[in-house]
């Protein structure tokens, strides 16, 4: 049993004035074990969301995950229930409680879906998922709310080398699409490690909802836009430099085009840069505290007309995953 907390004090800077508060980022509630050897659940709830029944699948968007998997033999095993889809790359693999900003892409991402899952270790080290969820449960008109998921995760000399690669396509509406690939590569040192991820999206509707909101400004009627493509590249790099202490540092490059209009081709490009430090006070609990500054710039294309904007915050906070049981 966990409580995953995230909490800070913070003051953000904006095109507006300064703000500044003392938030709760973060509280989830978490269950899970083993029934058998076979059997195996997990449960965890957002405690900061309504419970307010999804569209589709009838859980609520404050359950993250509800399942049950069996393990069939030593390599291969079955979950079904509500679960985290499983894309690549290493930022998407993260808790959430320990993201300080997502980037842009993987932030109004919905990744927690009802579906069925396979996981199949052909060989050491080698881990293939393949997975079928609903897709969404904003798009009620949809006869097929799919989302068709394959992964792949490899351990590579001794664990110096991690990989993790994920392919998918997801039925929005009826007739329309979103395709996607995200993947990742990470290498663990002792004392530092470092990841980069890429992900792509070519959606026949705009799913995340950036370029329908830019547009917007300029053309009233737009509603939700299609044919839209993201791009974004991520790396983050750690240095625990002394016992219980640890430095790190996050960069993001992110695109956005519209392939149908003309004004808004490649017309987005969005900059993450931030860094902090951690202490950790007591040696085996996953308990932080940390300052740290998260830094954004936003530019668009003379052609948009759209204005550039910065978006800069520094928090001071702590992150407790707190094992009750």
């Amino acid at each position: 049993m966990y409580f995953n907390w995230h909490a800070d004090a913070s003051a953000t800077v904006t095109p507006g004035p300064v703000s500044s508060r003392f938030e709760n980022k973060e509280l989830r509630f978490e269950i899970k074990g083993n029934l058998t050897d076979k059997l195996f659940y997990r449960f965890r709830q957002q405690l900061t969301k309504p419970l307010t029944a999804g569209t589709l699948d009838r859980f609520s968007k404050g359950t993250d995950l509800m399942y049950m998997g069996w393990h069939a033999n030593e390599k291969l095993s079955f979950i079904i229930g509500k679960q985290c889809q499983s894309f690549g790359g290493f930022e998407y693999e993260s808790n959430p409680m320990y993201i300080y900003e997502y980037s842009d892409y993987l932030e109004r991402m919905s990744i927690f879906h009802a579906g069925v899952t396979m996981v199949w270790n052909p060989v050491e080290d080698q881990e293939l998922i393949a997975m079928v969820t609903t897709s969404s449960n904003d798009y009620v008109d949809n006869p097929a709310p799919f989302e068709y998921i394959l992964d792949w995760n490899a351990r590579s000399w001794d664990g110096l080398l991690l990989s993790r690669w994920g392919v998918a396509a997801a039925s929005m509406s009826k007739g329309a699409w979103s395709k996607f690939i995200i993947g990742g590569e990470k290498l663990c040192l002792p004392k530092f490690q470092v990841y980069v991820d890429f992900m792509a999206a070519w959606d026949d509707v705009d799913r995340l909802h950036y370029a329908s909101e830019d547009a917007a400004a300029l053309f009233p009627e737009a509603g939700i836009l299609h044919n839209v493509i993201q791009k974004s590249l991520v790396s983050k790099a750690e240095w625990q430099f002394m016992p219980g202490w640890n430095l790190w540092v996050k960069g993001m490059y992110e695109t956005v085009c519209v392939k149908d209009i003309p004004k808004l081709h490649n017309y987005r490009k969005a900059l993450g840069y931030m860094s902090g430090i951690e202490f950790y006070p007591f040696e085996g609990q996953d308990l932080r505290f940390y300052l740290a500054w998260i830094g954004r710039h936003f530019s668009f294309s003379a052609e948009s007309g759209l204005p550039a904007y910065d978006r800069n915050r520094l928090e001071l906070g702590l992150m407790y995953r707190l094992k009750a049981f």
